[in-house]
């Protein structure tokens, strides 16, 4: 067996996949972003696909006249907010101030509460 030939025939194959690859995460990156500005997705992962890097240096320039939509802004702002301080907050688009509707903690109580609970129904005969 040729050895030299098999590797050969791998890295091929495995160039090729990684094309692929990347050629797939391209459109769906842009569709995403094309989501993002309040365009039609769809339509931007066909383009991806059929066009590749040509179709993203079009839409780099076709998207710069349209801006991030507001509430997709105002979800990264509370993710990162969330990010950052390491407390999950409850997220309500309809809230302008983004203020959390509860903590999604639950408290001490609610807590020991539910865990006697589980361990009432483990020893409970049925």
């Amino acid at each position: 067996m040729d050895w030299e030939q098999v590797l050969m025939d791998f890295s091929v194959v495995a160039g090729f996949m990684a094309f692929i690859i990347f050629w797939l995460g391209l459109a769906m990156w842009m569709r995403v972003d094309a989501d993002k500005r309040g365009m039609t997705g769809w339509v931007w992962i066909f383009i991806g696909l059929l066009t590749g890097p040509l179709g993203l240096i079009f839409y780099l320039f076709y998207r710069g006249s349209h801006p991030v939509l507001p509430v997709v802004r105002q979800r990264d702002e509370l993710i990162a907010e969330t990010a950052r301080t390491h407390t999950p907050i409850d997220y309500n688009p309809e809230l302008s101030s983004g203020i959390p509707l509860r903590s999604a903690q639950p408290t001490e109580s609610e807590s020991l509460k539910a865990a006697l609970e589980a361990e009432e129904r483990r020893y409970k005969k049925t």
